[in-house]
């Protein structure tokens, strides 16, 4: 490994060290054994709703569920649904979540039900875990960026009448009682407020009384099912008491109330924050909407996020700000968001690069971070959990730092061009650091720092002592370039690794699993005997599955301070002769809408078809000659495709790519 020196130059900081509340050592200190004195610190989740949140973009509530004790165990406080209203055509794309049809949970949603959404809840508070669901009250759902009204607002879909018949009735009024703006010459606040033509969505008025009681309402359900709070989708577009122009009551009338409600519920604070990307706009000041809620800080780190792992980033990063301008209590920051992902799908960051990114960010003092947890490939979709990177040690063991030194002091430091980040954060009786090696390479680095006294600190991942003295140290970084020190000895938790999650299968398949930091562990296939589980190993399913072709491996690993257990299940397909198997499909996906593929090969374009069988309930296909790939799609109800050469922007729902030659393609959640 190289060695580098990383030294303090300024005098005065040397003597800022020295006289250090938390045990700055004068230079002068003999040298020989240090002491090993472990504080005894045991990780557990914030009592408070200040811990970090992992947003599960698209998962359904059930998906959430069976996941809560992997993401209590991976250090996150707070789990952020997708929005929980009616979506557009039953949130067959993950956008028409961001198009409700209603102000009440949904009946018709690919993320579950009231129930399901109630037993989510139930599972979470069993484990200390808080959860929030998005909230879209900005707007409604549109028929499409084209259709508009005479005066070039856009137009309301129409089922929004099925579900709440006073705002569509209503939809075009003038004056007091119309629900949705139509005040095209608003300017100022109003410009940003009134009639902001937020991706060409019909914009609610959301002054009006009975469009707050329905949006009060909401809440009001959602909290009765279990919900701890809300991310409100488009905050900087709904006005505030404080606006100059066209000010409303309705943050005070709907937060306000749903806070008061809350508490007297469960005697806790609601959570709550509103998406305000980059500023708010209209001659308004942040602390019109810090006053009832945390709010986003888009821009934190975004000069480090843009560029690639480089020296000056440690710098970069301790110099960065908050562009809101406001106490970091106030602040949810992320290192990439689902619109982040949705918009950039050339330029996604490295699960490397996020979890530096996550570091940065979870490290600081008052600021609660987001996680996204990140859909599979570049097309999200909704019933997919396509990562698991929320379970990766280092996550969790960033994400224990943050809940550990929630109020601590902090000091970043860097020093030009070392590439090393320092954040040191600690009170009268600890101190711990979070280090960033943005230079990327597996090194020892010889670190100064300001508030670390003398003493042996230990690896929060892999347990290792580093001893501190004279307030140096040598810190080994591995490929993570992340390293995590405080003077807890707490042996690191067991890991369970699977290679594959859950997934259908013909045949056979082979698996490999495997545990971490454990000194014993055990799997079970269907519920049978307990077989010995080494640290990696590779099996066999599919000989044995039980009465709905399923099997189930359960895994069981510990250590003398912890244990964990997994349950994976995975689906037998056999398949019907006669061509490309699709299964479990939704039924209704053939009798109310029109379902095609498109589809292509290594030497053609892609092209659209509908020609296809269906068998005991599978839609056989088969495919023309030289054909490789392709997507399933549904399109409105006697829909004509223009061009079959072309793509069609009427696809309401399409899956990922699928390989042909995998011979089935399992659509329960398509």
């Amino acid at each position: 490994m190289k060695k580098r020196n990383i030294f303090l130059s300024s005098l005065t900081v040397l003597f800022a060290v020295a006289i250090s509340a938390c045990g700055g050592n004068s230079p002068s200190e003999p040298s020989g054994p240090v002491e090993e004195t472990p504080d005894g610190y045991i990780d557990v989740l914030p009592e408070n709703n200040e811990g970090n949140i992992l947003q599960a973009f698209c998962w359904t509530y059930n998906q959430i569920k069976e996941n809560i004790p992997a993401i209590a165990e991976a250090g996150f406080k707070v789990v952020q649904t997708s929005p929980v209203q009616e979506p557009k055509s039953g949130g067959s794309r993950w956008e028409f979540f961001y198009q409700p049809l209603s102000f009440s949970i949904a009946t018709n949603s690919s993320l579950g039900t009231k129930a399901e959404l109630q037993e989510m809840c139930e599972v979470a508070e069993s484990y200390g875990v808080s959860i929030i669901c998005d909230i879209v009250f900005n707007h409604m759902a549109n028929i499409s960026d084209t259709d508009v009204e005479p005066d070039h607002t856009p137009k309301v879909y129409p089922e929004v009448a099925n579900y709440e018949p006073y705002i569509y009735e209503h939809r075009n009024d003038s004056g007091e009682s119309a629900t949705f703006h139509h005040n095209t010459s608003a300017t100022g606040s109003g410009a940003i407020t009134q009639n902001y033509p937020y991706g060409g969505l019909p914009d609610l008025n959301t002054a009006n009384p009975y469009v707050q009681e329905r949006c009060l309402s909401l809440l009001k359900e959602c909290i009765d099912v279990g919900v701890d709070g809300f991310r409100f989708d488009a905050a900087k577009h709904i006005e505030t008491p404080s606006d100059p122009e066209y000010a409303s009551d309705f943050w005070p009338n709907v937060l306000g109330e749903a806070k008061r409600y809350y508490t007297q519920k469960t005697n806790q604070e609601l959570i709550a924050y509103g998406e305000i990307l980059n500023d708010v706009d209209g001659n308004r000041k942040i602390s019109f909407y810090t006053e009832y809620m945390k709010v986003t800080d888009n821009s934190y780190i975004s000069d480090v996020k843009i560029s690639s792992l480089a020296k000056d980033n440690a710098l970069k990063a301790v110099n960065a700000d908050y562009g809101k301008k406001t106490d970091a209590s106030n602040l949810v920051i992320w290192a990439e968001s689902h619109d982040d992902y949705a918009s950039s799908p050339n330029a996604h960051l490295s699960e490397s690069r996020m979890r530096r990114l996550h570091a940065v960010l979870s490290g600081r003092k008052d600021a609660v971070t987001m996680m996204l947890a990140r859909p599979n490939g570049d097309v999200m979709i909704p019933g997919e959990v396509g990562s698991h990177a929320f379970e990766d040690l280092y996550i969790a063991a960033i994400n224990r730092f943050h809940n550990r030194y929630i109020k601590a002091n902090e000091d970043q430091h860097a020093e030009v061009g070392s590439g090393l980040y320092i954040n040191e954060r600690y009170t009268d009786d600890s101190a711990g650091v979070m280090l960033v090696n943005f230079a990327g390479a597996e090194e020892d680095v010889n670190v100064k720092f300001h508030h670390l006294g003398t003493g042996v600190y230990y690896n929060q991942v892999t347990g290792e002592k580093v001893t501190v003295r004279n307030n140096k140290a040598k810190i080994t970084f591995d490929k993570t370039g992340v390293t995590i020190l405080t003077m807890s000895n707490n042996m690191p938790r067991p890991k369970i690794d699977i290679s594959d999650y859950g997934s259908s299968f013909v045949g056979s398949k082979e698996i490999t699993i495997g545990t971490q930091n454990a000194t014993s562990a055990y799997y079970t296939i269907n519920g049978g005997e307990h077989i010995e589980l080494p640290a990696s190993k590779k099996i066999t399913i599919g000989d044995v599955v039980d009465a709905n072709n399923q099997v189930t491996i359960f895994m069981h690993a510990e250590n003398s301070a912890y244990s964990t257990e997994r349950s994976y299940v995975f689906t037998k397909i056999n398949l019907i002769p006669g061509g490309f198997n699709i299964v479990n499909l939704n039924p209704t996906y053939l009798t109310d809408y029109d379902l095609y593929y498109w589809h292509w090969g290594s030497s053609n374009r892609g092209q659209w078809s509908n020609n296809f069988t269906v068998q005991d309930g599978v839609v056989l296909i088969n495919f023309p000659q030289g054909s490789t790939s392709f997507l399933l799609a549904i399109m409105p109800k006697g829909h004509v495709i223009p061009d079959i050469n072309e793509w069609d922007n009427a696809v309401l729902k399409q899956s990922g790519d699928i390989s042909i030659s995998d011979g089935f393609y399992n659509a329960a959640n398509f």
